[in-house]
């Protein structure tokens, strides 16, 4: 699992991300997020423009990002963390047709929606199937 192709692909084939953000009174806000796919080291993702976790961004942009497959029989996941930006109208047309090569059904309106890209610092990945359960790096290495 450790192997950088094998992260991107197991990030990319997840149904969901799970988004932690943190809100005003410093508590964590978790949420799933079906609109994302991975550019580089980055993972870029869609929501409504008038959310908690927008807010929540807008306040403090450190989050955290977690892919789980459902179903397997040892645990298996994958955390990046980094810095959500909000894209301006240029990055957020290229976004737009990246997230919607995985994610066909996604229903965008610039009225509606917005688009962060997450900035990676960090990725750990922990395996229960491995002997080396917990591996952390820099995601400079996915790009």
């Amino acid at each position: 699992m450790a192997e950088l192709k094998a992260i991107k692909d197991y990030i990319y084939e997840n149904k969901s991300l799970v988004l932690a953000t943190v809100d005003e009174a410093g508590k964590p806000q978790i949420r799933h997020i079906g609109g994302y796919t991975i550019d580089g080291k980055d993972i870029l993702f869609s929501t409504g423009k008038d959310t908690d976790k927008t807010r929540e961004i807008a306040n403090n942009n450190n989050v955290a990002l977690l892919f789980q497959h459902e179903g397997q029989q040892a645990l298996k996941n994958v955390t990046l963390y980094g810095k959500a930006r909000k894209l301006d109208e240029e990055e957020t047309k290229k976004a737009v047709d990246l997230i919607k090569i995985r994610r066909p059904q996604l229903r965008y309106t610039p009225e509606a929606n917005i688009i962060y890209r997450v900035e990676s610092e960090s990725v750990k990945v922990l395996d229960f199937s491995k002997e080396e359960r917990q591996v952390v790096f820099p995601a400079s290495e996915l790009a």
